[in-house]
């Protein structure tokens, strides 16, 4: 999986390039997973990153990633870190990604608005954030918010996102969604991957639960989750 979240690679192409960030740029990536959309930035801006994330082989993955794209110019770091307990400087930074990560910043309904106010916070005026976040396509059936559970990470509709950080004093620069092949290629191929994990060890008990999950999961997306769940991609500009 490139991205763990519906993003293709030609979409995350598209989106680098509304980016103003250049070789004196200075990038964060909250939440970073494995890395691709950071090193995939620097690639592209010339810019030096910091990513952050709390998994310990998704950060292994990424510094792999960079030394092999980047080589050795130490453009690009990677901390394990709660971003709730780490201390970065204010305004240290020139633009400020955080894709399908606003639980890193707080639990529930705070977490959109937690995460804006953060990274407001980290970005030098003039600079740029781009959050990915999902919302709701149409109000959500009762049996779909008992599978989701609580938190169920999204509270807003996609017009709700962009306004909520205008209203907190950002210039929305560009709003768009996943598509419904996005969703199907995230959702698929992370079911194929537990299946071929239980595949090779069938009797793991814990690799049969979470094949019990993801198959759950699955009939969910399709009953419901495709027509009711949508992700977008809010750039901002800080005044």
């Amino acid at each position: 999986m490139v991205f763990n979240n519906p993003i293709s690679s030609e979409k995350a192409d598209r989106l680098i390039r509304l980016f103003t960030a250049n070789a004196s740029s200075r990038v964060l990536d909250a939440g970073c997973g494995q890395g691709e959309f950071l090193v995939r930035t620097i690639e592209a801006t010339g810019a030096s990153g910091l990513g952050v994330d709390v998994d310990d082989d998704s950060l292994t993955y990424a510094r792999e990633t960079a030394g092999k794209r980047l080589g050795s110019s130490n453009r690009c770091e990677f901390l394990n870190a709660d971003l709730t307990k780490t201390q970065l400087d204010a305004e240290s930074f020139d633009l400020a990604i955080c894709l399908g990560a606003t639980h890193a910043f707080a639990p529930g309904e705070e977490a959109f608005p937690e995460t804006i106010r953060a990274l407001t916070a980290l970005v030098a005026p003039g600079g740029q954030l781009l959050i990915g976040e999902g919302y709701w396509k149409q109000p959500p059936a009762a049996e779909y918010l008992e599978l989701l559970g609580e938190p169920v990470g999204i509270y807003r509709t996609h017009a709700e996102n962009v306004a909520y950080g205008e209203k907190s004093g950002l210039k929305p620069l560009h709003a768009s969604v996943s598509s419904d092949d996005e969703w199907d290629d995230f959702e698929w191929e992370h079911r194929r991957a537990v299946e071929a994990e239980i595949t090779l060890h069938p009797k793991d008990s814990k690799t049969g639960r979470e094949l019990e999950r993801i198959r759950r999961w699955s009939e969910g997306y399709l009953r419901w989750g495709r027509s009711t769940m949508g992700f977008g991609f809010y750039l901002f500009a800080k005044p």
